[in-house]
């Protein structure tokens, strides 16, 4: 190649390549397939290839290529192809975070009702269950039903009963009625509560552990039978609950408040453990003695202070001789019991009235619309 004709191609090269390059940009000319980064890291190698032609060792065209693919006009459109997915991906960060909102939101029980626990009691599950599960299940909200299992009776007497009635209620086990304490001792109180335990744990998150323990016909050693009871059922995790008997006026001796700071002194393991603290009252066993509203406000509350862990409230109530017949006097009692209140905040109401599965199952039964209507409160 002659020495004479390469100033002339550089000199050419140098005058024309801008429009050179400004052809190719319009056409995608240096928009090829490669990355953003290789075409941005060229820009700076044409001034070094252009301003130093003088070197006749380097002057065919293979030059010319390097001139036009390194302008740095080539750059433009990868850097407007960058941009373009940079601004896309930012718009689903906005949608992805408005989901997380409403989990910051407290959601609140849609009804606040007077009695957080509504309960009654079967004596019998056994009894006609499927009218009882529909009874329960009728119900505008999940009771609580309370379960005498009686003495004399094997676990598995109940184990399909119960499980049927605790899928329409939640179930608070009695393995021990007042009535029947005085027929066992701690021992083996213990060991009949472990017996229920294993055959209904699944079914009954609830167990009293004692039963009205302060009346005067339990026996001898009630606090013992509690305790075993109580450990049984803490050892399958379960909840507990004791029931006391309130008198007015009171049997000596068996005064329900002076009778737990005897008995279950403060620091004793029932004081922090229990989980509910209830308090059975029977109108006709008391000549007929309404319990007024402070009567009521200092109960719970004397109960609240000497079991700080636990919520109180009703645990039993009824007649304890002749049920009435007569629909009136039946609704009177069993309106006005589930529509007592308490100033006393670990108050929930509970109830559990005895005569459920008599009075109120099935559900055609006139006292069933007073449970429905408390229920409803």
């Amino acid at each position: 190649m002659s020495p004479f004709r390469l100033p002339s191609i550089a000199a050419l090269l140098r005058r024309f390549a801008p429009v050179l390059a400004i052809a190719l940009c319009s056409c995608g000319g240096g928009g090829s397939s490669s990355s953003p980064l290789a075409a941005s890291s060229s820009v700076a190698e044409p001034a070094s290839v252009v301003t130093t032609p003088s070197d006749p060792a380097a002057p065919d065209v293979v030059q010319s290529p390097a001139v036009v693919t390194s302008a740095p006009v080539a750059s433009l459109p990868a850097a407007v192809v960058v941009t373009a997915p940079t601004l896309a991906v930012t718009a689903p960060a906005v949608a992805v975070a408005a989901p997380a909102l409403p989990v910051t939101t407290p959601i609140l029980p849609a009804v606040q009702h007077a009695w957080p626990m509504l309960g009654v009691t079967t004596d019998d599950p056994n009894g006609d269950t499927a009218s009882q599960v529909d009874a329960l299940a009728s119900l505008p909200r999940r009771p609580v039903l309370r379960v005498v299992l009686d003495q004399g009776t094997q676990p598995a007497d109940y184990v399909s009963s119960v499980r049927r009635l605790a899928a329409v209620a939640d179930v608070m086990a009695l393995p021990l009625d007042s009535s029947d304490m005085k027929k066992v001792d701690a021992t083996q109180a213990g060991d009949r509560a472990r017996r229920y335990l294993d055959a209904l744990q699944d079914a009954a998150p609830i167990w009293e552990v004692g039963n009205e323990v302060n009346g005067n016909w339990v026996g001898s050693d009630p606090v013992g039978k509690i305790e075993a009871m109580y450990d049984a059922a803490k050892a399958y995790g379960k909840r507990t609950a004791v029931t006391f008997y309130y008198e007015n006026p009171a049997t000596p001796g068996h005064d329900m408040l002076p009778w737990i700071d005897a008995n279950i002194p403060a620091g004793h393991r029932l004081r922090t453990g229990l989980d509910y603290v209830l308090v059975s009252y029977y109108e006709d066993q008391n000549g007929g003695h309404k319990l007024t509203q402070s009567e009521i406000d200092k109960m719970f509350a004397g109960l609240a202070q000497r079991f700080p862990n636990a919520k109180v409230g009703f645990g039993e109530f009824g007649w304890g001789g002749t049920l009435p017949t007569d629909n009136a006097v039946r609704a009177e009692l069993i309106q006005r019991f589930y529509g007592y209140t308490s100033s006393e905040p670990a108050f929930i109401g509970g109830g559990f009235y005895w005569y459920f599965r008599q009075t109120m199952s099935p559900k055609s039964k006139p006292d069933y619309e007073l449970l429905r209507q408390a229920a409803a409160r």
